[in-house]
């Protein structure tokens, strides 16, 4: 992980991380609240690159309120994929700015949120990222055409991290999880 004030660092998980990371692993549909700068989007990149790496033919969906914010988790998991040792890498068949494919098939793209976000798309995991930032008026639309993506499967996932940002449709998916 790149570290504020040491740079580029090993990631080494504090438990709740570990925690976040069992829970991802363990069930279909995670919410998570957090506070802000706890490594919850950082930790879920790891279990991105994990699945990626010990999986074939899956496609990933990282999805946040801005595209410049979820191409930037994409870059992420970019980094991270980069500095894992080289026996562990899978070929690369495309890699930029909005979309990375493994040659084992895994694919992962980087989108914001609209009403036509991974429309289509048979999604094996979706990472929505500041989920509670999306706006209220657009939150119905883009989750009516994204739950579909991914319902279709067994053992699909929806994987849902933010900070608190008032009453909004996060608060409500949140109570009703708990």
């Amino acid at each position: 992980i790149v570290h504020v004030d040491h740079g580029l660092i090993r990631f080494d998980m504090y438990p709740f991380q570990e925690d976040l990371i069992q829970n991802i692993n363990d069930n279909r549909f995670s919410i998570s609240l957090c506070s802000r700068q706890v490594g919850k989007s950082i930790t879920t990149v790891a279990y991105l690159l994990h699945f990626m790496l010990f999986n074939k033919y899956k496609d990933l969906g990282i999805i946040a309120n801005k595209g410049l914010t979820a191409r930037k988790i994409l870059a992420k998991l970019k980094l991270a994929y980069s500095k894992i040792p080289p026996w562990l890498q899978s070929g690369i068949v495309e890699w930029n700015k909005g979309n990375i494919e493994l040659e084992n098939g895994c694919k992962a793209a980087a989108s914001s949120t609209s009403g036509d976000a991974a429309r289509g798309d048979s999604l094996a995991a979706l990472f929505i990222d500041e989920a509670a930032f999306i706006d209220d008026n657009l939150w119905e639309e883009f989750y009516t055409s994204v739950y579909p993506t991914v319902s279709s499967g067994t053992t699909t996932k929806i994987i849902m991290v933010s900070t608190a940002n008032g009453m909004n449709h996060y608060y409500k998916l949140w109570n009703d999880a708990v």
